[in-house]
């Protein structure tokens, strides 16, 4: 990335062209500068002369763009990188947090945006070789970085053609400054100074045929400035062909051709790379010198441009690097794999396994390449995936039609990297076939990461067992095989415990999945796997949520969003646990828009094959939300779209099956239709786990709105044991027994009963129960008011929350015909799915006056119906 983030260096004896430089000082007042021409056009020379004279509006950040950013996470990885690196970017600020992931896009995009506005000085940012960039989702980002641009950012393409950008918009407002091939040619006055640098003087006539024939390109006439014998000007004018085939076929026979033949040679086998080092040239050609014919190439500005400050890194013009690699094919065929074979074996020494396994690949080492992705395949979750895949897609493609072990792991892997899940199915299945015949040295990192695939793919489609069982199987087998054997073996445990916790959580195994969990965010964090950390943190407190201690769930979450929002992973997958976490948390605080907005988040990230059970845990909570807001339309609707998720889960875990059964009833009740939540909930458990706990306060809640107190008082019985594990539906039982002693006139074990709820729930400043229940239990809390000062607080506020507004003053703007005190507080029943004759038996009333308060509220609201009530009523403010 250093390497990517600095211009080149100027090459001694460049022409200065001044008349650039001053169209770049005027351009860079402007939000975008394109610099458009074709290759050896001197784009990057040029902008590079002119970024060393230092004249630039504020800092310079510099990002050579190449294949590996044609993907969104790694090109603005690059970009904001490259923006860090030239220290435009103040310490602190929250741009340099930014570390875009998988499911970086528009959303993303603008975050940048939005960041790149507060940077408190101009920075001018130099892409380079924009060309490469053809991916849509790329372009799409970057366009809503140009239509949205800070003040403080100034943009320089160069292009070798126009990007798919909309940029008509910025033409017609002046905001677009284009310098093209014609602005980039050399003029008669510069092709003059070119060659007498050369020690060539030219007459006028010989310019004017010279630069006619060139069109003054100036990679061709630096070319012909090097190959001309200055002896015999005319001749090697009249043999020079101005186009651009023709200069490439001159570059080969005038120039190269007559280098010496070690430097040809040199030329020959070192232009197989990219990039290259002294130490890199010694190994692909045996010499002990490369530095110093490096350095030598530069100074004779023979194509090769020194890559940093300190001459480390050296690039080959790309003319010259593909004719020299066209020649050494031609010349050398049976050379150019074992070049390669070089090349990878001295990446693998210097820790860089993606070039090596990309020239492990071009080699046609295929069995090599494998080694080493089976060791560095956990990249796949850091920022480095996308560039993995675009290496391995080579040998991935081979797994159609030669299938291996190799291109098996391959294929599956780039399946991975693209959620293509059940494609990754196949191949890890078929991998398996060849695991007989591989190395030892192979063999069972294979076989572990065969397991991974497979898992991952379960977790895609919500079989919680087979994730339980693959993860459990390759945390067994790591840990009775040697290091020696699995070099990636610590990085494959993580992300095995991260699976096996998350499963154990929605198997219903709360202990071993807080241990796995736990162990797995600390050695995702030790070893640089920090989406495998999000998820592990995600799922633990979510654990933490659904036991009821939210305090600790909502402290987790919150840690770990502000990381996924402060890199740009909203729209990952891993991020997906962390916004049910906090979903959860905020309905059990009955704080229902937050929970809206992070249901909502969850729901929208990661697309839909992803972690089926996070997505069907996202439906649950949708349906919960709709309950609290108190729209049965709503909620129905929510649990109709959980069934149908269901439907296409046969394999998911029993917890949610049976939660999601629970939801639903809910949604039944508050459609006052009781009998059928009966019904849809079954017979609840007998163990005291989280299901058989909202099972049993469920169900007790809908004998209770059929009148059998008797039947809800057996089923909550066990949840007032002391220490009941779930917290939440604790705290439901407790208002239970409450509301059942008050209709059996014992104020003293309603008020008992209320007591405990209330100081479980404060604990935790869990609210949900009471405002579910609604108020039937006013009467209750304020007796507690009176007699207990310890929660008063939070009493009050769920007194606030639960009585109706005493006062019309706040609705002026949409006045109704004043409610009498009576028929306000039969109003506040209506959201609930109590039906008059329980709310005659909670006031102590006639079913019949009950009616009549109604029929009157009715007239007054203008309205026909209990839901047009509500409704009406909370328009005009009288109920929350």
């Amino acid at each position: 990335m250093t390497l990517k983030a600095r211009p080149p260096l100027v090459p001694p004896g460049l022409v200065r062209r001044r008349r650039l430089d001053e169209s770049l000082n005027h351009a860079v007042q402007r939000p975008l500068t394109l610099v458009s021409a074709g290759p050896g056009a001197g784009k990057t020379l040029a902008v590079a002369a002119w970024v060393a004279d230092g004249v630039a509006p504020g800092r310079v950040a510099w990002l050579s763009l190449d294949a590996a950013d044609n993907d969104p996470r790694t090109f603005w990885s690059d970009l904001l990188g490259a923006l860090v690196e030239s220290g435009a970017v103040p310490h602190g600020s929250p741009l340099a947090d930014i570390i875009p992931a998988a499911g970086f896009g528009a959303t993303e995009a603008l975050q940048v945006r939005s960041r790149l506005a507060d940077l408190p000085s101009p920075v001018v940012l130099v892409l380079d070789d924009f060309h490469e960039i053809t991916n849509d989702s790329v372009l799409e980002t970057f366009e809503r970085l140009v239509d949205h641009q800070p003040a403080p950012l100034r943009l320089v393409v160069l292009t070798r053609a126009d990007p798919v950008l909309r940029l008509h918009r910025l033409r017609v407002s002046g905001n677009l400054t284009e310098i093209r091939t014609l602005d980039l040619a050399f003029t008669d006055s510069e092709v003059a100074d070119l060659f007498d640098l050369q020690g060539i003087h030219l007459s006028p006539e010989q310019l004017d045929v010279l630069r006619t024939r060139t069109e003054g390109w100036p990679a061709g006439l630096r070319l012909a400035a090097m190959s001309f014998d200055p002896a015999d000007i005319e001749d090697g004018i009249a043999r020079f062909s101005g186009s651009e085939r023709s200069v490439a076929d001159y570059l080969i026979g005038e120039v190269i051709e007559r280098l010496p033949r070690e430097d040809r040679d040199f030329l020959l086998k070192t232009s197989m790379t990219e990039k290259l080092t002294g130490d890199l040239a010694d190994h692909l050609t045996g010499r002990s010198d490369s530095q110093q014919v490096l350095e030598r190439l530069v100074g004779a500005n023979a194509f090769v441009v020194a890559l940093g400050e300190r001459n480390e890194w050296f690039s080959y013009h790309p003319l010259l690097r593909e004719l020299m690699r066209h020649r050494l094919a031609l010349e050398r065929p049976r050379a150019v794999p074992d070049l390669h074979r070089l090349a990878a074996q001295w990446f693998a020494t210097q820790g860089e396994p993606i070039e090596s396994i990309r020239h492990s690949i071009l080699a046609g080492d295929f069995d090599g390449a494998g080694r080493l992705l089976v060791a560095i395949l956990p990249k796949f979750l850091t920022p480095d995936g996308p560039a993995l895949a675009a290496v391995i897609e080579p040998l991935a493609r081979t797994a159609v039609e030669n299938p291996s072990l190799s291109a098996l792991l391959a294929s599956a892997g780039c399946h991975l990297q693209r959620h293509e899940y059940a494609a990754m199915r196949r191949d890890a299945v078929d991998a398996r076939d060849f695991l007989d015949e591989a190395p030892a040295g192979v063999r069972v990192s294979a076989e572990v990461l065969i397991g991974l695939f497979e898992m991952a793919a379960s977790r895609s489609v919500g079989d919680t067992r087979a994730v339980v069982d693959a993860a459990a199987q390759a945390v067994d087998l790591l840990d009775r095989t040697s290091r020696r054997l699995v070099p990636a073996g610590r990085q494959y445990r993580a992300i095995a415990v991260n699976n096996l916790g998350g499963a154990q959580l929605w198997s219903g195994e709360f202990e071993a999945a807080e241990q796995n969990l736990t162990t797995a965010e600390q050695d995702a964090l030790d070893l640089g796997l920090p989406l495998v950390n999000v998820n592990a943190v995600g799922h633990h407190a979510v654990l933490e949520a659904i036991q009821g201690r939210c305090r600790r769930a909502d402290r987790l979450a919150r840690e770990a969003v502000q990381g996924i929002e402060r890199r740009g992973w909203l729209s990952e997958p891993q991020a997906l646990a962390t916004f049910l976490a906090l979903g959860l948390v905020e309905l059990s605080r009955h704080q229902l828009d937050p929970a809206g907005a992070n249901i909502g988040r969850g729901l929208a990230a990661g697309g839909q094959q992803t972690d089926r059970a996070i997505r069907l845990a996202l439906a649950i909570a949708a349906v919960q939300l709709a309950v609290l807001r108190g729209d049965p339309d709503a909620a129905l609707a929510a649990d109709a779209r959980l069934r149908a998720g269901m439907a296409r889960t046969p394999e998911a875990a029993e917890l949610l099956s049976r939660w999601a059964a629970v939801a639903g009833s809910e949604a039944l009740l508050l459609a006052d239709r009781p009998a059928e939540a009966l019904e849809v909930t079954g017979t609840p458990g007998d163990d005291r786990g989280f299901a058989t706990s909202w099972e049993r306060v469920t169900l007790a809640r809908a004998q209770l709105a059929l009148g059998q107190a008797a039947a809800a008082r057996e089923l909550i019985a066990p949840l007032l044991e002391p220490g009941w594990p779930i917290r939440e539906p604790a705290i439901t039982a407790r208002l239970i027994q409450a509301l059942i002693a008050e209709r059996d006139h014992r104020d003293t074990a309603a008020l008992t009963a209320v007591t405990a709820a209330i100081d479980l729930a404060q604990a935790e400043s869990i609210r949900r129960p009471f405002m579910a229940i609604g108020g039937r239990l006013i009467g209750v809390l304020q007796r507690y008011q009176r007699l207990s000062s310890e929660q008063s607080t939070f009493v009050a506020e769920l007194l606030d929350r639960l009585a109706p507004p005493r006062a019309q003053s706040a609705v002026p703007a949409l006045m109704v015909e004043h409610l009498t005190e009576r028929e306000l507080i039969v109003l506040h029943y209506l959201p609930t799915m109590l039906k008059a004759g329980e709310i005659a038996s909670d006031l102590y009333v006639s079913v019949n006056t009950v009616k009549a308060h109604l029929r009157s509220m009715y007239r007054k609201l203008g309205v026909s119906n209990r839901r047009e009530a509500v409704e009406r009523a909370r328009t005009v403010g009288l109920l929350r």
